[in-house]
């Protein structure tokens, strides 16, 4: 009996010994092994995501090189609305203001009363200068609307309506007492675009 007993003893121990190596090798050994690979995979999905916005952001990249040649012929046109000081004589408001009469004539509007006070530092943008400028247009609705829509987008200079008043004589034409900024930088230096 006791050599059973002995037997037992041994086959349990060995068992116990078995399960406890078994665990021991989980716990120390393959456990960490899962984890590890766990947060490899995380961070393999995090940089296929990475890559992913990536290679979207290249490709937005390359399609705006591609319109290189528009973005820069937008920016000259944009830096013509606001001439330097160099491009413009010392004096320009007389000119300005003889350009929107013309402009003013050509559409059959009556531009006059016209007047200018000196060029002051914008608030908005320091680099700038604004030149504010009162008129009066008298004609016909439609043409005053037009006028309006190229002192905002057609004329190469840059205009900022302020205020507009609009009022109907009884001849059936409405007269526009107008306040606009126009604008202009006065350094050539802050102008300056480098392309590479």
């Amino acid at each position: 009996m006791s050599l059973l007993r002995s037997d037992r003893v041994w086959l349990f121990g060995g068992i116990g010994l078995v399960a406890l190596l078994v665990a021991a090798g989980w716990f120390l050994m393959i456990n960490p092994k899962y984890a590890q690979a766990s947060e490899m995979q995380g961070q393999v999905e995090e940089t296929t995501v990475q890559l992913a916005t990536l290679r979207k952001n290249l490709a937005e990249l390359k399609a705006d090189n591609a319109k290189l040649s528009t973005y820069k012929a937008e920016e000259s046109r944009l830096m013509k609305a606001l001439p330097t000081g160099a491009e413009i004589p010392a004096d320009d408001i007389p000119a300005f203001l003889t350009q929107l009469q013309v402009m003013g004539m050509k559409l059959e509007i009556d531009v006059d009363a016209y007047s200018a006070t000196g060029r002051a530092k914008s608030t908005v943008v320091p680099t700038v200068e604004e030149l504010p400028i009162s008129l009066n247009a008298k004609g016909s609705v439609k043409a005053i609307s037009t006028f309006i829509n190229q002192l905002q987008s057609t004329q190469p200079r840059a205009v900022l309506v302020e205020s507009a008043n609009l009022k109907f004589d009884g001849t059936g034409l409405a007269e526009l007492a107008l306040t606009l900024n126009a604008f202009r930088n006065p350094d050539d230096s802050t102008t300056t675009v480098t392309t590479n």
